[in-house]
């Protein structure tokens, strides 16, 4: 292998157990606005990135330009994210190992 190590710790403290679900809820709630609103955003964000935070979206060049957006309109959503939107539509192989979405 490469030398990469996994360390698996079992968390108890109820606080950072809630931190983790409302960042789980609030990831959902924005996946479920994207899905509501993809065909708002398509064509024009072919081939650009998805920034999705806060129940908004926003179309932008970059990945930067778009963690920036997220940063200045919604720094406490925790479930925010970017997606690049494949410039052609059609068929996809998913066996390759560039990233299509960009978390923090």
């Amino acid at each position: 292998m490469n030398g990469s190590r996994i360390n698996i710790e079992e968390v108890t403290a109820p606080e950072v157990i809630k931190a983790a679900r409302m960042r789980a809820e609030q990831g959902c709630r924005n996946a479920e606005w994207l899905e509501r609103h993809w065909a708002d955003l398509l064509p024009r964000a072919r081939g650009k990135f998805i920034a999705v935070a806060g129940g908004e979206g926003m179309v932008a060049e970059t990945v930067e330009a778009a963690w920036n957006w997220i940063d200045e309109n919604h720094c406490n959503d925790g479930g925010a994210f970017v997606q690049y939107v494949p410039s052609v539509q059609g068929p996809r192989i998913y066996a390759n190992r560039r990233h299509l979405a960009y978390l923090r």
